[in-house]
This record gives C-alpha cells, sequence and structure tokens, in this order.
C-alpha cells in the first residue's frame, strides 16, 4: 500500500496522476479503480495499490480515502481444523475453543482498526504541518534571490508562446535553476518530468526536469511549475495549470 496525492485530474476522459509520497515517479489511476468518498480533486490524499504494466509504466488498481479500506480482510475458520469422528466431549471442547479463539479475532481486529484510525489521524496532521511549513520554507528561500527578466520569443513548437513580465516568483523560479538552488520542495524541484501528456516536443526520458513557481497565499505547492530541457537547460517552458498547456520562455 502507498499514499500520496492528486497531482492531476481530466474529469472528460476520466484518468489522472497521483504525486507518490518519498518517490519522484508518478503513478496513473483511472476512474474505474477509484473508490472514494468524495468527487476526485487536485490535492487530496489518497492511498492506493500500483503494478508496472507491460511498458513499465506504473498504474494504480485500487484509489481510496482510506488505507484501512484497502487492507484485506482475513477471516480464521477454526472449526474447519476440527477432526471428523471425534468423541462429543473433544467436539464440544473444540467448538467452545474455536468460539473462544472467534471471540479473541475479533477483538484484535477491532483494536487493529482503533490502531489505523489514530495513524490515520496521525498522518493527516504531520500532512498539514508539512504544507504549511513548506509554504513559510518556500517564502523564505524566494525572498532571498535577486528578480531575472524574462520575455517571449517565437517557435513552431506544440506550445504556445507568450510573454511573461511583472511576476517576481516566475524570476525567483528561473534565477534559483540557473544557481542550482537551494529550492524550495528539495524532494520534488529538479525531478524527473515525464511529459506524459504530450503537450511538449517528444525526448528521450531525464531530457525534460520540473521546478514549483510558489503561488502566493497558497498553503501547499499549488500548480504553476517551470520545466527545463536539457542539463544544463537550454529552453524553459511554463505552465500555470498543471501541465494543461505551457508557454515557452526566453530567458536572458
Amino acid at each position: 500500500m502507498q499514499s500520496g496525492k492528486i497531482k492531476h485530474w481530466n474529469q472528460d476522459k476520466g484518468y489522472g496522476f497521483i504525486d507518490v509520497d518519498d518517490q519522484n515517479e508518478d503513478v496513473f489511476f483511472h476512474v474505474s479503480k477509484v473508490r472514494l468518498s468524495q468527487p476526485i480533486t487536485v490535492g487530496q490524499s489518497v492511498y492506493f495499490n500500483s503494478v508496472r504494466n507491460d511498458k513499465d509504466q506504473l498504474r494504480a488498481t485500487e484509489v481510496t480515502s482510506s488505507s484501512l479500506s484497502i487492507e484485506p480482510d482475513t477471516d480464521n475458520d477454526t472449526a474447519s481444523n476440527v477432526p471428523k469422528h471425534i468423541p462429543n466431549n473433544a467436539k464440544r471442547n473444540s467448538q467452545h475453543s474455536s468460539r473462544v479463539s472467534n471471540r479473541s479475532s475479533q477483538n484484535s481486529s477491532q483494536n487493529k482498526r482503533s490502531l489505523g484510525s489514530t495513524l490515520f489521524s496521525l498522518i493527516a496532521i504531520i500532512a498539514v504541518a508539512f504544507y504549511f511549513f513548506g509554504d513559510l520554507k518556500s517564502t523564505f528561500f524566494a525572498d532571498g534571490v535577486e528578480s531575472t527578466t524574462i520575455s517571449a520569443s517565437k517557435s513552431s513548437s506544440p506550445a504556445t508562446n507568450s510573454g511573461v513580465t511583472g511576476d517576481a516568483q516566475i524570476a525567483r523560479t528561473v534565477a534559483l535553476i540557473q544557481q542550482g538552488g537551494p529550492f524550495p520542495y528539495p524532494n520534488k524541484d529538479g525531478t524527473t518530468f515525464y511529459n506524459r501528456e504530450g503537450r511538449l516536443p517528444a525526448q528521450s526520458q531525464g531530457y525534460y526536469r520540473e521546478y514549483t513557481v510558489p503561488t502566493p497565499n497558497v498553503s501547499h505547492r499549488g500548480a504553476r511549475r517551470i520545466v527545463t530541457g536539457g542539463y544544463p537547460p537550454t529552453v524553459y517552458y511554463l505552465t500555470v495549470d498543471h501541465y494543461e498547456s505551457f508557454r515557452k520562455l526566453e530567458v536572458n
């Protein structure tokens, strides 16, 4: 069982991607595998199991909002182990032992669910604290970097070219990329962008890398990213809608 947050969700096509905790590679999921008590939204915490398909891609086999609902139930059929053709007294003793064992198993199961509920609540509290700290950390790092001028360029690539001016967060993120950090989200910034949506020109795996552009007054990573191509970067793209569209940037 793994945990993470909904990173991308396409309502019309019925599929999305999960940003996995402590793992760089995202996991694809289809609406047919989702068992949630509320509508699917970006940033929503989920638990899931996943497998790799014949193309070595991770796909979720089940997605739920609670780790307990994924755990398989186990029923102990103690009575089936009682031998046939035994004296009545021995059979009654076996049946009594079976009832005691079943009651013990039920108590153990209830204790396990209670412990699981407590752990889930603790994880939720830690997650809220993590995002709050992450936002403060993002602001701290952003304020220490000089602004860099960014202008638009024209290109025949699938991405749309557009000028971006007057946004200090974008300029600071570009400056951090050029100087090699430090980044507000060190476990996420600089990781491989797989271009699964096909919005950018096709390149070999590892060519694209993504970086977070902090969004003011948002307590999580938000939807803004800068995706670079090449290492060191030779091309920059900006998305403000979580990979739905890109604008090519010419960095001076």
